[in-house]
């Protein structure tokens, strides 16, 4: 629960969302969104953390993310790769990895 809280509140600033425009958008309640953001839900159901989800343009398996992958850039970064056909993503996973051995 603890990357699922931390997702949902650094998407929703990263939008610029309220609580309540979340909530709004996600057809949630904003007591179940705070509750959410704060790591104080034991048991969601995947229909909501779906629609929570859809709202702030993440897909269910981002929140189930391994921990070292579970931040917003990273997440991003990793589903931009996905819809790429394979060999533009083996292209620019190469000039990644490039660029950043050049900073070591």
């Amino acid at each position: 629960m603890k990357n699922i809280s931390r997702l949902v509140r650094a998407q929703r600033k990263k939008l610029g969302l309220t609580i309540e425009q979340l909530a709004e958008q996600a057809g949630v309640s904003v007591s179940l969104l705070s509750r959410v953001e704060r790591g104080d839900v034991d048991n969601i159901s995947i229909k909501k953390l779906t629609e929570i989800g859809d709202a702030l343009g993440l897909t269910l398996a981002d929140f189930f993310a391994a921990d070292q992958f579970a931040d917003i850039n990273t997440l991003a970064l990793l589903n931009y790769l996905k819809t790429l056909p394979e060999a533009k993503r083996q292209q620019i996973s190469a000039a990644l990895l490039t660029l950043l051995q050049s900073f070591e």
